[in-house]
């Protein structure tokens, strides 16, 4: 569905801080919410079909408390979610991008922009990496 918000959620603090703002702008716009998680893991260090599959149960395991999160927050809102099995910068962008969606809503590590710039944070790269507007919200201190 065209327009929807996308929320990369990982159970982190900086994605339990971006879900009430995913929440807000998806029923601002009377779109949907789209929880993504991403397990894929570094082509440089490879990964087996048991590491893939525990991989897979942690990341549905978040979906499900980001979906009851978000119903908590605003019943309203329609949730669908999307289990990816790529890194998550490229994950979040495809998929924002595939599904023409209005926002990308990340959490920030918290760590501050120079930091993050040479660590390389998922929202600072989608940053670069998307035409898809992206919100970036940091954790409480």
């Amino acid at each position: 569905m065209a327009g929807e918000i996308v929320l990369g959620y990982d159970g982190s603090a900086g994605a339990k801080a971006a879900l009430p703002q995913a929440v807000d702008l998806a029923k601002a716009f009377g779109v949907p919410l789209v929880l993504a998680f991403a397990h894929g893991a570094n082509p440089v260090g490879g990964v087996g079909g048991d590491l893939s599959r525990k991989s897979a149960e942690v990341g549905q395991r978040f979906l499900d408390e980001g979906a009851a999160l978000v119903r908590a927050a605003d019943p309203s809102v329609e949730i669908t979610s999307e289990l990816v099995n790529a890194m998550p910068v490229e994950a979040l962008a495809s998929l924002a991008e595939q599904s023409s969606a209005r926002m990308l809503v990340v959490g920030g590590n918290g760590r501050g922009p120079l930091i993050g710039t040479l660590l390389g944070s998922t929202g600072y790269k989608l940053l670069n990496q998307t035409l898809v507007p992206v919100l970036v919200v940091q954790p409480p201190d």
